[in-house]
Protein backbone atom coordinates (compact mmCIF):
# COMPACT_ATOMS: atom_id res chain seq x y z
CA UNK A 1 0.00 0.00 0.00
CA UNK A 2 1.38 3.37 -1.01
CA UNK A 3 1.86 6.22 1.47
CA UNK A 4 -0.83 8.11 -0.34
CA UNK A 5 -3.34 5.26 0.24
CA UNK A 6 -2.36 4.97 3.91
CA UNK A 7 -2.97 8.70 4.42
CA UNK A 8 -6.33 8.72 2.51
CA UNK A 9 -7.94 5.76 4.32
CA UNK A 10 -8.22 7.29 7.86
CA UNK A 11 -9.24 10.70 6.42
CA UNK A 12 -12.01 9.08 4.37
CA UNK A 13 -13.54 7.23 7.30
CA UNK A 14 -13.26 10.34 9.54
CA UNK A 15 -15.06 12.48 6.99
CA UNK A 16 -17.72 9.79 6.43
CA UNK A 17 -18.49 9.49 10.16
CA UNK A 18 -18.57 13.27 10.62
CA UNK A 19 -21.02 13.72 7.76
CA UNK A 20 -23.41 11.07 9.09
CA UNK A 21 -23.25 12.44 12.63
CA UNK A 22 -24.27 15.89 11.33
CA UNK A 23 -27.18 14.32 9.43
CA UNK A 24 -28.33 12.45 12.55
CA UNK A 25 -28.21 15.64 14.61
CA UNK A 26 -30.25 17.45 11.96
CA UNK A 27 -32.89 14.71 11.94
CA UNK A 28 -33.14 14.76 15.75
CA UNK A 29 -33.40 18.57 15.89
CA UNK A 30 -36.06 18.55 13.17
CA UNK A 31 -38.15 16.02 15.07
CA UNK A 32 -37.86 18.01 18.30
CA UNK A 33 -38.85 21.25 16.59
CA UNK A 34 -41.92 19.62 14.99
CA UNK A 35 -43.00 18.12 18.35
CA UNK A 36 -42.60 21.35 20.34
CA UNK A 37 -43.92 23.77 17.73
CA UNK A 38 -47.52 24.10 19.19
CA UNK A 39 -46.19 24.72 22.72
CA UNK A 40 -43.76 27.35 21.55
CA UNK A 41 -46.44 29.08 19.49
CA UNK A 42 -48.86 29.02 22.43
CA UNK A 43 -46.48 30.97 24.68
CA UNK A 44 -45.56 33.63 22.14
CA UNK A 45 -46.46 37.22 23.12
CA UNK A 46 -47.66 38.23 19.64
CA UNK A 47 -50.96 40.09 20.29
CA UNK A 48 -52.17 39.39 16.77
CA UNK A 49 -51.62 35.65 16.98
CA UNK A 50 -54.80 33.54 17.22
CA UNK A 51 -55.53 31.99 20.61
CA UNK A 52 -55.22 28.17 20.49
CA UNK A 53 -58.28 26.10 21.25
CA UNK A 54 -56.68 24.42 24.27
CA UNK A 55 -53.86 26.51 25.68
CA UNK A 56 -51.64 24.95 28.35
CA UNK A 57 -52.55 25.73 31.98
CA UNK A 58 -49.63 28.08 32.53
CA UNK A 59 -49.37 30.86 35.12
CA UNK A 60 -49.71 33.35 32.26
CA UNK A 61 -53.23 32.11 31.47
CA UNK A 62 -54.22 31.66 35.11
CA UNK A 63 -53.48 35.33 35.75
CA UNK A 64 -55.63 36.31 32.78
CA UNK A 65 -58.53 34.17 34.12
CA UNK A 66 -58.20 35.82 37.52
CA UNK A 67 -58.43 39.24 35.90
CA UNK A 68 -61.54 38.15 33.99
CA UNK A 69 -63.14 36.89 37.22
CA UNK A 70 -62.40 40.21 38.90
CA UNK A 71 -64.07 42.05 36.01
CA UNK A 72 -67.11 39.77 36.28
CA UNK A 73 -67.35 40.46 40.01
CA UNK A 74 -67.14 44.20 39.35
CA UNK A 75 -70.00 43.90 36.85
CA UNK A 76 -72.05 41.96 39.40
CA UNK A 77 -71.41 44.66 41.99
CA UNK A 78 -72.55 47.31 39.51
CA UNK A 79 -75.73 45.32 38.86
CA UNK A 80 -76.33 45.09 42.60
CA UNK A 81 -76.01 48.85 42.89
CA UNK A 82 -78.49 49.31 40.06
CA UNK A 83 -80.94 46.99 41.81
CA UNK A 84 -80.52 48.65 45.22
CA UNK A 85 -83.75 49.78 46.77
CA UNK A 86 -84.40 53.51 46.42
CA UNK A 87 -88.02 53.46 47.43
CA UNK A 88 -87.66 55.64 50.49
CA UNK A 89 -89.79 53.22 52.52
CA UNK A 90 -89.22 54.00 56.23
CA UNK A 91 -86.95 51.49 57.93
CA UNK A 92 -85.88 49.78 54.71
CA UNK A 93 -82.33 48.88 53.82
CA UNK A 94 -81.05 48.54 50.24
CA UNK A 95 -81.61 45.11 48.69
CA UNK A 96 -78.83 43.54 46.67
CA UNK A 97 -81.11 41.27 44.65
CA UNK A 98 -84.15 41.47 42.45
CA UNK A 99 -87.47 40.34 43.81
CA UNK A 100 -87.98 36.66 42.99
CA UNK A 101 -91.42 35.32 42.03
CA UNK A 102 -91.80 33.91 45.54
CA UNK A 103 -91.07 37.18 47.32
CA UNK A 104 -93.79 39.67 48.20
CA UNK A 105 -93.06 43.14 46.84
CA UNK A 106 -96.43 44.73 47.52
CA UNK A 107 -99.35 44.71 49.92
CA UNK A 108 -102.72 45.84 48.56
CA UNK A 109 -106.00 46.68 50.29
CA UNK A 110 -109.25 46.55 48.35
CA UNK A 111 -112.70 48.03 48.94
CA UNK A 112 -114.53 44.94 50.16
CA UNK A 113 -118.10 44.68 51.43
CA UNK A 114 -119.07 46.34 54.71
CA UNK A 115 -119.00 43.85 57.54
CA UNK A 116 -117.44 41.06 55.46
CA UNK A 117 -113.99 39.75 56.49
CA UNK A 118 -111.02 40.82 54.39
CA UNK A 119 -107.29 40.29 54.25
CA UNK A 120 -104.42 42.33 52.91
CA UNK A 121 -103.43 40.91 49.51
CA UNK A 122 -99.79 40.02 48.76
CA UNK A 123 -98.35 40.64 45.28
CA UNK A 124 -94.89 39.69 44.02
CA UNK A 125 -92.45 41.80 42.01
CA UNK A 126 -93.89 40.51 38.73
CA UNK A 127 -97.34 41.83 39.58
CA UNK A 128 -98.76 38.39 40.42
CA UNK A 129 -101.14 37.86 43.33
CA UNK A 130 -99.58 35.48 45.87
CA UNK A 131 -102.52 35.21 48.27
CA UNK A 132 -103.18 36.73 51.70
CA UNK A 133 -100.40 38.87 53.11
CA UNK A 134 -101.80 38.92 56.65
CA UNK A 135 -103.09 36.32 59.08
CA UNK A 136 -106.38 36.08 61.03
CA UNK A 137 -107.50 39.02 63.17
CA UNK A 138 -109.79 38.77 66.23
CA UNK A 139 -113.32 40.00 65.71
CA UNK A 140 -114.11 43.54 66.74
CA UNK A 141 -117.34 45.14 67.97
CA UNK A 142 -119.02 44.62 64.59
CA UNK A 143 -118.43 40.89 64.73
CA UNK A 144 -116.15 40.40 61.72
CA UNK A 145 -112.58 41.53 61.18
CA UNK A 146 -110.74 42.82 59.37
CA UNK A 147 -113.09 44.67 57.03
CA UNK A 148 -112.97 47.89 54.98
CA UNK A 149 -109.18 47.78 54.96
CA UNK A 150 -107.57 51.01 53.79
CA UNK A 151 -104.24 52.79 54.38
CA UNK A 152 -100.99 51.04 55.39
CA UNK A 153 -97.56 52.02 56.68
CA UNK A 154 -94.37 50.03 57.15
CA UNK A 155 -92.35 50.38 60.37
CA UNK A 156 -88.56 50.23 60.87
CA UNK A 157 -88.79 46.61 62.09
CA UNK A 158 -90.66 45.67 58.86
CA UNK A 159 -93.96 45.23 60.72
CA UNK A 160 -97.01 46.92 59.19
CA UNK A 161 -99.87 49.11 60.38
CA UNK A 162 -103.16 48.84 58.47
CA UNK A 163 -106.37 50.84 58.81
CA UNK A 164 -109.55 48.91 59.61
CA UNK A 165 -111.97 51.58 58.42
CA UNK A 166 -115.41 50.12 59.22
CA UNK A 167 -117.31 52.81 61.10
CA UNK A 168 -118.44 50.37 63.82
CA UNK A 169 -114.93 48.98 64.26
CA UNK A 170 -112.40 51.72 63.50
CA UNK A 171 -108.90 50.69 64.56
CA UNK A 172 -105.29 50.48 63.44
CA UNK A 173 -104.15 46.86 63.14
CA UNK A 174 -100.54 45.94 63.80
CA UNK A 175 -99.08 43.01 61.82
CA UNK A 176 -95.61 41.56 62.35
CA UNK A 177 -92.76 41.01 59.94
CA UNK A 178 -93.37 38.34 57.26
CA UNK A 179 -92.84 34.68 58.17
CA UNK A 180 -91.35 31.98 55.91
CA UNK A 181 -94.59 31.97 53.90
CA UNK A 182 -94.60 35.78 53.54
CA UNK A 183 -97.64 36.09 55.82
CA UNK A 184 -97.73 38.67 58.60
CA UNK A 185 -99.34 37.57 61.84
CA UNK A 186 -101.68 39.90 63.73
CA UNK A 187 -99.94 41.33 66.79
CA UNK A 188 -102.33 43.81 68.41
CA UNK A 189 -104.48 46.89 67.89
CA UNK A 190 -102.12 49.84 67.75
CA UNK A 191 -105.03 52.24 68.36
CA UNK A 192 -108.82 52.03 68.19
CA UNK A 193 -111.92 54.17 68.42
CA UNK A 194 -113.43 54.49 71.88
CA UNK A 195 -114.18 56.86 74.76
CA UNK A 196 -110.53 57.96 75.00
CA UNK A 197 -110.14 58.21 71.22
CA UNK A 198 -113.53 59.27 69.80
CA UNK A 199 -112.24 61.12 66.71
CA UNK A 200 -110.94 57.90 65.10
CA UNK A 201 -114.06 57.06 63.11
CA UNK A 202 -114.18 55.53 59.62
CA UNK A 203 -110.46 56.14 59.18
CA UNK A 204 -108.85 56.23 55.74
CA UNK A 205 -105.12 56.98 55.36
CA UNK A 206 -102.12 56.61 57.64
CA UNK A 207 -98.72 58.32 57.58
CA UNK A 208 -95.52 58.02 59.63
CA UNK A 209 -93.95 61.33 60.63
CA UNK A 210 -90.17 61.88 60.47
CA UNK A 211 -90.06 61.55 64.27
CA UNK A 212 -91.93 58.25 64.24
CA UNK A 213 -95.43 59.31 65.33
CA UNK A 214 -98.52 58.04 63.51
CA UNK A 215 -101.07 60.31 61.76
CA UNK A 216 -104.51 59.08 60.62
CA UNK A 217 -107.22 60.75 58.52
CA UNK A 218 -110.82 60.10 59.65
CA UNK A 219 -113.71 60.42 57.19
CA UNK A 220 -116.66 60.59 59.60
CA UNK A 221 -115.16 63.29 61.85
CA UNK A 222 -113.16 64.96 59.05
CA UNK A 223 -110.12 65.23 61.26
CA UNK A 224 -106.51 64.15 61.25
CA UNK A 225 -105.53 62.53 64.54
CA UNK A 226 -102.06 61.61 65.74
CA UNK A 227 -100.68 58.95 68.07
CA UNK A 228 -97.46 58.22 69.92
CA UNK A 229 -95.05 56.15 67.84
CA UNK A 230 -93.19 53.03 68.92
CA UNK A 231 -90.27 55.09 70.20
CA UNK A 232 -92.45 56.62 72.91
CA UNK A 233 -93.44 55.25 76.32
CA UNK A 234 -97.08 54.56 75.34
CA UNK A 235 -97.29 53.68 71.63
CA UNK A 236 -100.74 54.27 70.17
CA UNK A 237 -101.79 56.81 72.80
CA UNK A 238 -103.45 60.00 71.42
CA UNK A 239 -101.02 62.93 71.46
CA UNK A 240 -101.88 66.41 72.80
CA UNK A 241 -103.49 68.98 70.52
CA UNK A 242 -101.08 71.33 68.73
CA UNK A 243 -100.91 74.93 69.88
CA UNK A 244 -102.89 76.14 66.85
CA UNK A 245 -106.01 74.47 68.32
CA UNK A 246 -105.63 75.93 71.80
CA UNK A 247 -108.54 78.36 71.35
CA UNK A 248 -111.04 75.98 69.75
CA UNK A 249 -112.78 74.53 72.79
CA UNK A 250 -112.87 70.99 74.12
CA UNK A 251 -111.70 68.96 71.11
CA UNK A 252 -111.53 65.13 71.12
CA UNK A 253 -108.26 63.50 72.17
CA UNK A 254 -105.53 63.25 69.55
CA UNK A 255 -106.95 65.78 67.08
CA UNK A 256 -104.17 67.42 65.06
CA UNK A 257 -106.31 69.05 62.33
CA UNK A 258 -109.92 69.87 63.13
CA UNK A 259 -112.81 69.88 60.67
CA UNK A 260 -114.04 72.98 58.86
CA UNK A 261 -116.98 73.40 61.27
CA UNK A 262 -114.52 74.03 64.10
CA UNK A 263 -111.58 75.74 62.39
CA UNK A 264 -111.41 78.11 59.41
CA UNK A 265 -108.39 76.13 58.17
CA UNK A 266 -110.04 72.80 58.93
CA UNK A 267 -111.11 69.95 56.64
CA UNK A 268 -114.38 69.44 54.74
CA UNK A 269 -113.89 65.82 53.62
CA UNK A 270 -110.43 64.51 54.42
CA UNK A 271 -108.82 61.72 52.39
CA UNK A 272 -105.13 60.97 51.67
CA UNK A 273 -102.19 62.25 53.72
CA UNK A 274 -98.41 62.05 53.40
CA UNK A 275 -95.30 63.75 54.72
CA UNK A 276 -93.17 65.84 52.39
CA UNK A 277 -89.41 66.34 52.28
CA UNK A 278 -89.91 69.58 54.24
CA UNK A 279 -91.41 67.65 57.16
CA UNK A 280 -94.88 69.11 56.61
CA UNK A 281 -98.00 66.96 56.48
CA UNK A 282 -99.78 67.19 53.09
CA UNK A 283 -103.53 66.61 53.28
CA UNK A 284 -106.09 66.00 50.52
CA UNK A 285 -109.45 67.66 51.28
CA UNK A 286 -111.85 66.14 48.78
CA UNK A 287 -114.81 68.51 49.25
CA UNK A 288 -112.50 71.48 49.84
CA UNK A 289 -110.94 70.82 46.40
CA UNK A 290 -107.47 71.45 47.76
CA UNK A 291 -104.27 69.94 49.06
CA UNK A 292 -102.71 71.82 51.96
CA UNK A 293 -99.53 71.53 53.99
CA UNK A 294 -99.50 71.64 57.80
CA UNK A 295 -96.68 72.19 60.27
CA UNK A 296 -96.56 69.11 62.50
CA UNK A 297 -95.06 71.11 65.39
CA UNK A 298 -97.66 73.88 65.53
CA UNK A 299 -100.59 72.43 63.57
CA UNK A 300 -100.78 75.63 61.50
CA UNK A 301 -101.76 75.40 57.86
CA UNK A 302 -98.66 76.49 55.99
CA UNK A 303 -100.02 76.73 52.46
CA UNK A 304 -102.67 75.57 50.01
CA UNK A 305 -100.40 73.94 47.43
CA UNK A 306 -102.97 72.70 44.86
CA UNK A 307 -106.53 73.97 44.42
CA UNK A 308 -109.36 74.53 41.97
CA UNK A 309 -107.21 77.22 40.37
CA UNK A 310 -105.00 74.34 39.17
CA UNK A 311 -107.98 72.36 37.86
CA UNK A 312 -108.28 70.18 40.98
CA UNK A 313 -111.77 68.94 41.83
CA UNK A 314 -111.85 65.95 44.21
CA UNK A 315 -108.36 65.03 45.49
CA UNK A 316 -108.13 61.53 46.89
CA UNK A 317 -104.51 60.48 47.45
CA UNK A 318 -101.13 62.22 47.44
CA UNK A 319 -97.50 61.09 47.23
CA UNK A 320 -94.05 62.53 46.55
CA UNK A 321 -91.29 61.49 44.18
CA UNK A 322 -88.24 60.00 45.88
CA UNK A 323 -86.24 63.22 45.47
CA UNK A 324 -89.10 65.24 46.96
CA UNK A 325 -89.25 67.58 43.97
CA UNK A 326 -92.72 66.61 42.75
CA UNK A 327 -96.07 65.98 44.44
CA UNK A 328 -98.61 63.75 42.67
CA UNK A 329 -102.34 64.19 43.34
CA UNK A 330 -105.06 61.80 42.19
CA UNK A 331 -108.39 63.48 41.31
CA UNK A 332 -111.51 61.33 41.64
CA UNK A 333 -113.77 63.66 39.65
CA UNK A 334 -111.57 64.55 36.69
CA UNK A 335 -109.96 61.06 36.78
CA UNK A 336 -106.55 62.61 36.25
CA UNK A 337 -103.29 62.69 38.15
CA UNK A 338 -101.75 66.14 38.63
CA UNK A 339 -98.08 66.86 39.21
CA UNK A 340 -96.87 69.82 41.29
CA UNK A 341 -93.27 71.00 40.85
CA UNK A 342 -92.23 71.91 44.38
CA UNK A 343 -89.51 74.34 43.25
CA UNK A 344 -91.45 76.37 40.68
CA UNK A 345 -94.97 75.83 42.03
CA UNK A 346 -96.11 74.86 38.53
CA UNK A 347 -98.96 72.34 38.51
CA UNK A 348 -99.72 70.31 35.37
CA UNK A 349 -101.65 67.23 34.26
CA UNK A 350 -99.31 64.25 34.51
CA UNK A 351 -101.81 61.50 33.55
CA UNK A 352 -104.72 62.74 31.40
CA UNK A 353 -108.15 61.20 31.80
CA UNK A 354 -108.50 57.75 30.27
CA UNK A 355 -104.76 57.15 29.76
CA UNK A 356 -104.08 53.38 29.81
CA UNK A 357 -107.73 52.95 30.82
CA UNK A 358 -107.34 54.79 34.14
CA UNK A 359 -110.70 55.21 35.91
CA UNK A 360 -111.06 56.76 39.38
CA UNK A 361 -107.42 56.94 40.53
CA UNK A 362 -106.87 55.67 44.07
CA UNK A 363 -103.58 54.22 45.35
CA UNK A 364 -100.51 56.33 44.53
CA UNK A 365 -96.99 55.01 45.16
CA UNK A 366 -93.61 56.03 43.72
CA UNK A 367 -90.95 53.35 43.34
CA UNK A 368 -87.76 53.89 41.35
CA UNK A 369 -88.73 55.27 37.92
CA UNK A 370 -92.44 54.43 38.16
CA UNK A 371 -95.60 55.99 39.55
CA UNK A 372 -98.02 53.20 40.49
CA UNK A 373 -101.71 54.16 40.34
CA UNK A 374 -104.76 52.25 41.45
CA UNK A 375 -107.56 52.29 38.88
CA UNK A 376 -110.57 51.61 41.09
CA UNK A 377 -113.28 51.13 38.48
CA UNK A 378 -111.21 48.81 36.27
CA UNK A 379 -109.80 46.89 39.29
CA UNK A 380 -106.18 47.32 38.22
CA UNK A 381 -102.85 48.72 39.30
CA UNK A 382 -101.29 50.71 36.45
CA UNK A 383 -97.86 52.27 36.28
CA UNK A 384 -96.36 55.22 34.45
CA UNK A 385 -92.78 56.33 33.83
CA UNK A 386 -92.11 59.37 35.98
CA UNK A 387 -89.72 60.91 33.46
CA UNK A 388 -92.15 60.78 30.52
CA UNK A 389 -95.62 59.93 31.83
CA UNK A 390 -95.66 56.98 29.44
CA UNK A 391 -97.76 54.04 30.71
CA UNK A 392 -96.50 50.49 30.89
CA UNK A 393 -97.66 48.22 28.06
CA UNK A 394 -100.24 46.44 30.23
CA UNK A 395 -101.73 46.63 33.75
CA UNK A 396 -99.20 45.78 36.43
CA UNK A 397 -101.78 43.92 38.55
CA UNK A 398 -105.33 42.82 37.77
CA UNK A 399 -107.43 42.48 40.92
CA UNK A 400 -110.74 40.86 41.93
CA UNK A 401 -111.92 44.04 43.71
CA UNK A 402 -111.47 47.81 43.68
CA UNK A 403 -107.96 48.80 44.86
CA UNK A 404 -107.70 51.29 47.70
CA UNK A 405 -104.10 51.42 48.95
CA UNK A 406 -100.76 50.02 47.83
CA UNK A 407 -97.71 49.52 50.09
CA UNK A 408 -94.25 48.87 48.69
CA UNK A 409 -92.29 46.25 50.65
CA UNK A 410 -89.27 45.30 48.46
CA UNK A 411 -88.12 46.39 44.99
CA UNK A 412 -90.16 44.99 42.08
CA UNK A 413 -88.66 43.38 38.98
CA UNK A 414 -88.26 45.70 36.00
CA UNK A 415 -90.67 45.02 33.08
CA UNK A 416 -87.94 43.87 30.69
CA UNK A 417 -87.08 41.10 33.16
CA UNK A 418 -90.62 39.67 33.18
Amino acid sequence: MSSTAKTFQPNFFANFIAQHLNTARAVILLAISVFLAPSIAACQEDPNAPVPAAAPDTKHHKDKDKDKDKDKNKDKDKDKDKGADKSGVPGKTAHDHEASPNEVSWLITMHGVDGQPQQVTAVNGLGEIKGPGTGPVPNGPAGAAPHDLRGMAILPDQSVLAVNAFMKDSRILHFGAPDANNVRAYMNDFAKQGPTNPAMLHSYAIAMSPDGDVYVSNQDTNTVTRYAGFGRATPGAPLPHPESLAGFGNLPAGVFIANSQVSPVGLSAVRGICFGPDGYLYVADRDGSRVSSYDRKTGERVKIVVSEANGLKKPIQVTFTEDGKSLFVGDDETEQVLRLDMDSGLCSVFIPRGTAGLRAPSALVVSAKWLYVGSRLTKEILRFEIATGKPDSKPYVTLPDHPEFLLHVIPPVEPDKK
